[in-house]
């Protein structure tokens, strides 16, 4: 199972019953990934592998590379080990676990770990918790997930702290229309169809921005509408087209598909995000977007503030595979 586009064999987009396989990302402070794999695999066949950090190295005795540090690397890998399978076997059920279930993280660099795990596991996606202490229901964007979509091709799904999941898994797309220039960044939009098709769920096609220009619109278009008015009755005419695309999308795959559109505005994207509602069984799916040095070093782009208000999972498709 592939969320790469138009794989030939894709059991996001037809019937099939091969597994998606996925890598979950985990730590003792971070059970979000888990549960999340777990949620997806209520909805199509999983076969997971979690990552587990390496133990940390500074407070290691004896030299390194000498017998004392080698046997309490040892030892302590086998406590990581341990607990990585104990949190897998209360999460997630054995029939979906991979062939080695577990696997320790051997780089300095958890995104260069994560990276090298999923190339040699041929992961279809990487799952990750939230890995902060923010409020329930959100996620703090973290530089390994950041790390992720700027340098990777393998799709990522991030879970908002505690998420309020359904027992009956994926229940609805939301496809995300991200800011004022939202709408010059589609590439997402037929997959998220196709994966709601398979599914045989409804899609929500969904434009949400700020009321006001913020540090996240900075480098939109002269063109785009300058008021949330204007932008909102050009959102209702590109959704238009966007609900021909998906019909045309989804009579790839078997089943009907339902399409729901909307539009969220308001002051801040807080307000925004909770100006329309979620459901416990909403996918948020949208199309990573890449930031010049200085929006990184200067202001948070669309993709991290729809992430740190976000109540639902979201699945994010890098720029390669979008």
């Amino acid at each position: 199972m592939s969320l790469r586009p138009n794989p030939p064999q894709s059991s996001w987009t037809v019937d099939s019953d091969s597994p998606l396989r996925v890598i979950a990302g985990w730590s003792d402070k971070d059970t979000e990934a888990l549960q999340l794999a777990s949620w997806i695999g209520h909805s199509v066949p999983i076969t997971v592998q979690v990552v587990a950090p390496s133990p940390a190295t500074w407070k290691a005795p004896g030299a390194p590379n000498g017998k004392k540090f080698r046997k309490w690397l040892q030892r302590e890998s086998d406590k990581f080990s341990d607990r990585a399978h104990s949190a897998l076997e209360s999460t997630v059920d054995r029939q979906q676990w991979a062939d080695e279930p577990v696997r320790m993280a051997t780089s300095a660099s958890d995104s260069s770990s994560l990276i090298e795990v999923a190339r040699d596991f041929g992961a279809d996606v990487v799952v990750l918790g939230s890995r902060s202490t923010r409020p329930k229901g959100t996620f703090l964007v973290s530089t390994v997930a950041d790390s992720l979509l700027d340098a990777n091709s393998v799709p990522l799904v991030v879970a908002p702290r505690h998420p309020k999941l359904s027992k009956k898994g994926i229940t609805r797309i939301t496809y995300v229309y991200l800011g004022y220039d939202g709408f010059d960044y589609p590439s997402g939009l037929h997959q998220a169809a196709r994966i709601a098709a398979r599914l045989e769920v409804p899609i929500r096609l969904l434009a949400m921005s700020p009321d006001n220009l913020s540090g996240a619109d900075f480098d939109t278009s002269i063109d785009t509408p300058s008021d949330s008015a204007q932008w909102y009755e050009a959102a209702l005419g590109h959704l238009d087209l966007a609900r021909d695309s998906v019909f045309e999308a989804a009579s790839q795959a078997p089943g009907s598909t339902v399409i729901e559109v909307d539009v969220a505005v308001d002051h801040g994207w807080k307000r925004a995000m909770h100006s329309v509602k979620w459901k416990k069984g909403d996918l948020a799916c949208f199309s990573f977007r890449r930031q010049s040095q200085f929006k990184r070093v200067f202001f948070s782009g669309p993709t991290s503030e729809f992430l740190r208000h976000c109540p639902a999972p979201s699945l994010i498709f890098p720029p390669s595979t979008a």
